[in-house]
């Protein structure tokens, strides 16, 4: 009798990986998922804070978070000079910014909003924010200019409709106003 049961405990050593390896994968998230934490935009304040944070990074990060922030049809449209010489806006959705983004590759950028003010009525807010470009969280700006951004509360969160904005390379200095 124990060399029968000595038989089955060696068959169940050696078929056990075998039998494991086709047992279903587990559908269970595990907590170490690769979807980033992404900032709350309860408030006007938290939905700045959440698009630098989104805005911010390696150009080929993961915009997952910028995807929660902002409208599924919403338009991104910097103010650029165009060969001719003149300005005009360049009308991008949220995949054309981050395909245009994700060309930097790993190189970090910093965006802080340095100054917002903010208007709302109802459901809509209007925050007209100056910007500052860094390469990195404590270097030295490299870009400024000003943000025009429309958000929508669902009432729930902010959630961004547009931004418009234009750098000071196109537009001159920000106005001493309009800097912290």
């Amino acid at each position: 009798m124990s060399r029968l049961a000595a038989v089955f405990v060696l068959a169940a050593a050696v078929l056990a990986p075998a039998i494991l390896a086709q047992a279903p994968q587990s559908t269970i998230p595990t907590i170490t998922s690769s979807v980033p934490a992404c900032l709350p935009s309860t408030t006007l304040e938290e939905l700045t804070k959440a698009l630098d944070d989104a805005i911010s990074g390696p150009g080929d990060k993961d915009r997952t978070c910028l995807r929660q922030l902002v409208l599924p049809d919403a338009r991104l449209t910097p103010i650029r000079k165009v060969e001719d010489g003149s300005f005009a806006p360049r009308i991008l959705t949220l995949d054309d910014w981050i395909n245009a983004v994700a060309r930097r590759g790993s190189e970090p950028m910093v965006e802080r909003q340095v100054k917002v003010r903010s208007e709302t009525y109802g459901h809509f807010a209007h925050l007209w924010s100056t910007y500052e470009i860094r390469p990195t969280p404590d270097g030295k700006a490299t870009v400024t200019g000003i943000n025009s951004v429309q958000a929508i509360f669902d009432g729930t969160r902010w959630r961004v409709l547009s931004i418009l904005w234009e750098p000071d390379t196109t537009a001159g200095p920000v106005p001493e106003k309009y800097l912290p």
